[in-house]
């Protein structure tokens, strides 16, 4: 028993406790409307680039028992055609969606986000980075970062996948928007899981429920300040091209629940 002792003691002096990750910002959505401080609730109609059919407004942006709600319905809705303003167009469908832009940029360190995703034909939720400044030219050359996206979940079809989506997008060039992506079973569709973001000058590594799926190198353009984006888009291409097609409106409304967003400092 003396040797057994004197061995856990050496073993616990070689190898000293892990010091506990730093966070460095995070909501945990425990007011009654969204923080200002911390996010900005989009305001467009512009579709994403993808042909989504929403229109975002901050109404559909709502915070309650601890948890940020973007509630996607059918409803018709104007706003700006683009991010950046222009002509009012209408849609048939409201959503919402928000963005730390101008307000929290992140380069390194973990990003993870506590989420139930939506259920339903056409709904195409998203936790997201875009670059804060497109230092190495407009989109795509300055990438895009995909923590965690998922269409049609819950749909029954013989080509219905319930999974989760990684990518990264970034050049070479303006015309030629490369990806690399995987994918990976949710699981319990009606739970709560964590998305994460494993971030070094090296490596990109993304995680589901604390398991990794997918790794990335590093470097150019993802060498750069990050802010973060979630989204309930209704519609778009990848959207409407799977499942049982375009978009169901006895799903809806529908929301993308968030319990809190955590962004921890890189590792020494």
């Amino acid at each position: 028993m003396r040797g057994l002792l004197l061995a856990l003691l050496l073993a616990a002096i070689a190898c000293p406790a892990v010091a506990a990750p730093r966070l460095i910002w995070s909501d945990e959505f425990d007011g009654d409307r969204l923080d200002p401080a911390r996010w900005t609730a989009a305001t467009d109609c512009w579709g994403g680039g993808n042909e989504e059919r929403q229109c975002y407004a901050p109404a559909n942006v709502t915070v309650s028992g601890g948890v940020l709600r973007l509630n996607a319905r059918k409803e018709r809705a104007s706003g700006p055609a683009r991010r950046d303003g222009g002509p009012r167009v209408s849609r048939d469908y409201a959503s919402g969606g928000v963005s730390t832009k101008g307000l929290a940029s992140f380069r390194y360190g973990r990003i993870e986000v506590r989420a139930r995703l939506p259920l339903g034909q056409g709904l195409w939720p998203a936790i997201w980075m875009l670059p804060e400044h497109d230092n190495y030219g407009p989109y795509p050359l300055s990438g895009e970062i995909d923590i965690a996206e998922a269409v049609n979940l819950g749909v029954r079809c013989r080509s219905c996948r319930d999974r989760v989506r990684a990518a990264a997008h970034h050049g070479p060039t303006l015309k030629a928007n490369r990806s690399d992506s995987a994918d990976t079973a949710l699981g319990d569709l009606t739970a709560f899981h964590v998305f994460a973001l494993k971030w070094t000058p090296n490596r990109l590594t993304w995680l589901l429920d604390g398991k990794p799926y997918f790794t990335r190198a590093g470097g150019r353009p993802f060498d750069e300040r990050f802010h973060l984006i979630l989204n309930l888009a209704v519609g778009g291409r990848w959207a409407e091209t799977t499942g049982r097609r375009g978009v169901d409106d006895a799903a809806l409304p529908e929301s993308l629940l968030v319990d809190w967003v955590r962004v921890y400092a890189p590792e020494d």
